[in-house]
Parts: C-alpha cells; structure tokens; sequence
C-alpha cells in the first residue's frame, strides 16, 4: 500500500507539471513528454501488482498453472509487496503445494510488515504449520491471533482446526460464538454445521446444513456432511444425491476432505441400493 500511495504521488506530480507546461508555459508537447514518462514511471514500478491482479483472476477463473505462473514473475520483481508473496503462499498451500508456500513465507521479513501483513502472514504461516504436522501449534498461533484482532478469516480457521482437533465440545462452542461474531459466512455456518454433528446434535446440524445447500455453497463438506446422516438413516438414495453433488464443489487442500472420501462413501451407499 505504502508503494501504491508512492507511485500514485508521482503520477499526481506528474499530471500537475504536464498541466504547468501545458497551460502557463504554453509547451503541450513538453506537458506531453512528462506526462508519458510519469506515467511510464508508474507503470514500471506497479508491474509486480499489475501481475499480480492478473494472476489473482487467472485463479479465480480456474487457471492455476497461469495463475502461478504470473505470480513467479511478480515475486521475482524488485520491490514486489509483501501481501502478493503471502497471498501466493496461501493459494500455494490451497492447492497442496506445502513447501512451496512454505519457502515463500520463508522470504519475507516480519519486521518490515505492517499490522495487517502481519496478520496475514501468520495466519497463513499457522496453515503452513498444520499441514506439516503441526496442528496444536496451528491452533495456538489462532487462537493467539484472534486475542489481538477479531477477524471472519480467522474465525473460520480455527473453527475448522477444533475440529480437526476433535475437540468437538470446545469446537461447538467456539463455532456458536463465530456465529454470533458472524452469522453471514458459509464457512463459520458449516463449521458450526459440522460440530453439532459430532456433538450428536444432528437436527441442528440438518438444519445448518439444508440452508448451505439452499444458498448453493460452493464447497463439498455441507453436500457430504448431509449426506452421510441421510445415509446413517438408511435413505440411500438421497445420500447418493448429496455425494455426488458434494463431488462437483470446488475442493481445497486447505480442508482435509477428499474427493477419494466421497468415491469411498459413494460405493458403501451404492452396495446398499444395489442390494
């Protein structure tokens, strides 16, 4: 941001001269000149964020080897700010390239961050972490984390890591003050979903789980968690439904359920009908 603000002063200071040549001294093609060589100016030192815009929806489009490959270039340039590299290492980790994120993570200096760098940096570090093994330190970097600032990333998180945990009383009752923090986002709703479930409060979690499915979620857990107390009630055929709309959401190697899971469950519900 503070390069943003940098290069947008110039491009400010720019344009004022370009106008000053232009109007008082009468010179347009002078005012022309420096306003292309501001401008020029701006561009050259904004290419690490403008590769990184392109990269950012290259990934929402699905393109991840372009995706990736564009934020190879913004991370390789001078100057490239830190919340691209951390954001790279996220998607990085997303999409379960763990020591890669990790290696970026690696590069970057904390003690230039500013407050929100930082957040975001150890939220994604913690990520890191967990999938190396370490998830009881995951969950203290969060749960440290959401001490010094209330946030829905974090509040998601580490829902999903008391889960992981199977600390399933501590989880629902974390899960039920996320909701209150925020009651608007899928994930804290799913996690919360998912701990009423393992708490064998399954009405509530039924409940939860039919208005994500309404709202079209866009991830598998609130298709497969549905259907597998579809499947506990012996309604094998809804379950089948459930499972292979769970198949076609968009998964994340940040959360641990698979698409192997569901192939898994699709053939015990697929004994039970063809029996």
């Amino acid at each position: 941001m503070r390069k943003t603000n940098s290069a947008n002063t110039i491009l400010l200071l720019g344009v004022v001269l370009s106008f000053i040549c232009s109007f008082f001294l009468r010179n347009i093609l002078l005012g022309v000149i420096v306003f292309i060589v501001s401008f020029g100016f701006v561009m050259y030192k904004q290419r690490a964020a403008f590769l990184a815009s392109s990269a950012a929806s290259a990934y929402k489009k699905g393109q991840i080897e372009k995706s990736f490959m564009l934020y190879e270039k913004a991370i390789q340039l001078e100057g490239c700010p830190g919340m691209v590299k951390i954001l790279y290492a996220y998607r990085l980790i997303s999409e379960g390239k763990i020591n890669e994120g990790a290696k970026i993570l690696g590069t970057l200096s904390y003690d230039t961050m500013d407050d929100n760098e930082r957040l975001n940096y150890n939220a994604t570090n913690a990520l890191s972490i967990w999938k190396q093994g370490g998830l009881h330190r995951a969950i203290e970097i969060y749960e440290a984390l959401l001490n010094d600032k209330d946030s829905i990333l974090i509040y998601e998180t580490l829902g999903y890591l008391l889960i992981c945990a199977k600390n399933y009383k501590k989880a629902l009752e974390f899960n039920l003050k996320a909701f209150e923090f925020n009651n608007t986002s899928e994930r804290i709703k799913c996690n919360l979903a998912t701990s009423y479930y393992y708490a064998g409060h399954e009405k509530e979690a039924v409940k939860l789980y039919k208005e994500l499915i309404a709202d079209y979620a866009n991830f598998p857990e609130p298709y497969y968690y549905y259907a597998l107390i579809l499947q506990g009630c012996e309604k094998y055929k809804g379950a089948l439904k459930y499972f292979n709309m769970a198949l076609e959401k968009k998964f994340s190697h940040i959360y641990t359920l698979t698409e192997e899971d569901i192939q898994c469950k699709l053939k015990e519900v697929g004994g039970h009908i063809g029996a």
